[in-house]
């Protein structure tokens, strides 16, 4: 779904009078990204309603938007949705772990006890950055590459006994078993700001974060199932108690039968993170082995050391969910996050800031919103074409 069909599905909960606060907080954050252009194709009354509370002025990447007043505005109109729900609030940290009272709402204040604030000018006019897509490039058995997204909806590849159909921003395999026939193999990857969904011959279930990608057998006719993987993959396998699951990745073997787990194994983090939701796994890796329980997370360091810890797999799997999530995560883990799923190339301008970060943020918003938020923290950018610089 594309910006301005959201804002407008949005607009139109909130005339039903059934928009809830968070939707409420991202109905304006994506109407404050808009162009002069996408704002005109806009419903009239959102158009009349916005001006209105802008005093007249068209809301744009150059001109900071009066949200107090904007709100002020709503309230009096008694169209505000008046339930309250959990906000997203981001608190920032020393290096020493000192709270330092940074609270924020999607860069939105309301009246829920929070004290408006003036907005933070914008360093720049940057170029609108949108968030990721449901896209990948599907090599075949032959070397050809396809590309999948919405203009190759419907498609179906032939692979020697299996057939993969593109539906719905997913592709989906389906194969008639021959104990006998050499197995094809087909990659599935997704550039930065792209994701995608697939399932296997098997019945497993594979979501594919941004700058991943899966190797894998078009059937799987052999004592077991095995699959490569970088980046970063959530796995819902079926279970087959006869053909355990093997996921191969930077060293580390991962063994299933049948579970629910997520997978981080980007090249520029400092540990490949397993965290488990269901079932239990087998975690192998330079000649040391441990079992996971449901709830654990495995991380493997770059010289090999392996260790287990309780996990937290709302935050390791919030990206699937459509989040970004973090629990006292420093700046340039953040920044790596938004890097991959708005395709942006990150630069620091003198010392990185020293902070740490709890919080929310979907993950449909423009880049616009999620710097709004950022700056909360006082933390400043400038954005020059693709390139993200933060500043000291």
């Amino acid at each position: 779904m594309d910006t301005r069909q959201r804002i407008n599905d949005l607009f139109e909960k909130y005339l039903n009078g059934n928009c809830t606060q968070t939707e409420w907080e991202e109905l304006l954050i994506l109407i404050d990204g808009l162009t002069e252009e996408e704002f005109e194709l806009l419903n009239t009354p959102l158009r009349q309603l916005w001006l209105q509370a802008g005093a007249g002025e068209l809301p744009s990447r150059s001109k900071t938007v009066d949200r107090e007043k904007i709100y002020t505005n709503i309230v009096n109109s008694g169209r505000v949705p008046e339930a309250p729900v959990r906000s997203i609030r981001w608190q920032t940290w020393t290096a020493a772990a000192v709270l330092v009272g940074v609270l924020i709402t999607s860069g939105i204040y309301y009246k829920y006890n929070l004290k408006p604030e003036q907005p933070i000018a914008k360093n720049s006019t940057p170029e609108k950055i949108k968030p990721g897509i449901n896209k990948a490039v599907l090599t075949l058995t032959n070397g050809k590459r396809v590309v999948l997204d919405s203009s190759a909806n419907g498609a179906r590849y032939q692979q020697g006994k299996a057939t993969a159909l593109n539906q719905n921003g997913a592709l989906s395999y389906t194969a008639t078993s021959d104990e006998k026939a050499a197995p094809n193999y087909n990659d599935v990857t997704t550039a930065r700001a792209n994701e995608y969904q697939l399932t296997l011959a098997d019945g497993t279930k594979v979501w594919l974060n941004a700058s991943s990608s899966l190797h894998f057998p078009t059937a799987f006719n052999a004592s077991s199932r095995t699959v490569e993987l970088k980046g970063e993959a959530y796995f819902e396998v079926a279970k087959d108690k006869t053909k355990p699951f093997h996921v191969m990745v930077n060293g580390t073997e991962v063994v299933v039968l049948g579970t629910h787990f997520n997978i981080n194994a980007y090249d520029d983090e400092s540990e490949l993170k397993t965290a488990l939701l269901e079932g239990s796994v087998k975690i192998n890796s330079h000649n040391k082995s441990s079992l996971l329980k449901p709830g654990q997370e495995a991380n493997v360091t770059r010289n090999g050391e392996l260790n287990v810890t309780d996990a937290n797999v709302e935050l390791a799997v919030a990206w699937k969910n459509g989040f970004f999530q973090f629990d006292r995560a420093s700046l340039p883990t953040i920044m790596r996050q938004i890097s991959r799923w708005y395709d942006l190339d990150i630069v620091y301008s003198g010392k990185i800031p020293d902070r740490l970060f709890k919080g929310k943020i979907q993950r449909s918003l423009p880049l616009s919103g999620i710097l709004n938020i950022l700056k909360k923290g006082d933390v400043n950018f400038k954005l020059t074409g693709h390139t993200l610089t933060v500043l000291e």
